[in-house]
């Protein structure tokens, strides 16, 4: 099956995919997402108003959770000083006011669209992991798959394979990063569901076999544990 969110937002002449769009494709497929409201921005409007919106919506999360700035001019966020975790009222409105003051200091003229309340979906024994795809010329689409969250670029700790792949891909994947220990029992802490992991990853190659128009995308991370995992953050190339 084709992706109706893919469809509606290329007709809209959108190539480039932020959290919140991308989102809306990783649910068609069945891939798990935190629960997340995200509201227009307005200049000059404040943050209680802002804090107000949110809370009314039917999706909001509740605390604690995460603010972020939805912005296609900032990729990396945590970079950016535009994401913060908050716990209460009190925090998230500090938290408003610090991630639009933040990313208009990133870049002069910013396009800010809005705000977005993620659900922290994060505990002690949950893991930060890097599902992704790219487009390769010579060899189609690559799955990759390796350690994730601001540790991506440090270790660079990533195995790739050609789609379709099997749920023997995924393991194997697994079992070649050098950080394959941390993900079984590490620290007190029960190993990751392969259950899940596997399931997400043969999703995620399905999605990209029916929607070849993705060139590029990145869930960094995927946060998973001994009994569920969630796409918390993605963007997403189309052509």
């Amino acid at each position: 099956m084709k992706s109706k969110a893919l469809r509606e937002l290329y007709e809209k002449g959108i190539r480039v995919l932020g959290e919140s769009e991308s989102r809306k494709v990783l649910e068609e497929y069945g891939i798990p997402c935190p629960k997340t409201v995200v509201i227009g921005y307005e200049e000059g409007k404040k943050a209680e108003e802002y804090l107000k919106e949110l809370k009314s919506s039917s999706e909001w999360p509740g605390y604690p959770l995460f603010l972020k700035i939805v912005s296609p001019d900032i990729i990396h966020k945590s970079d950016a000083g535009v994401v913060k975790r908050v716990v209460s009222d009190d925090e998230a409105l500090m938290a408003i006011e610090t991630i639009i003051r933040n990313a208009k200091k990133y870049k002069a003229h910013v396009s800010i669209n809005g705000i977005l309340a993620s659900q922290d979906v994060s505990s002690p024994e949950t893991r930060e992991l890097l599902i992704g795809a790219v487009y390769n010329e010579h060899f189609g689409h690559l799955i990759s798959l390796g350690i994730g969250g601001v540790l991506t670029e440090v270790y660079k700790d990533v195995e790739f394979r050609a789609i379709p792949i099997t749920e023997s891909d995924v393991y194997n994947m697994v079992s070649r990063l050098k950080g394959r220990a941390m993900l079984g029992p590490f620290r007190g802490m029960r190993p990751i569901s392969m259950n899940v992991l596997v399931d997400v990853v043969l999703k995620f190659s399905k999605m990209i076999e029916k929607n070849p128009e993705i060139r590029e995308i990145d869930i960094n991370p995927f946060i998973i544990g001994p009994e569920r995992g969630f796409a918390v953050d993605a963007r997403m190339r189309i052509e």
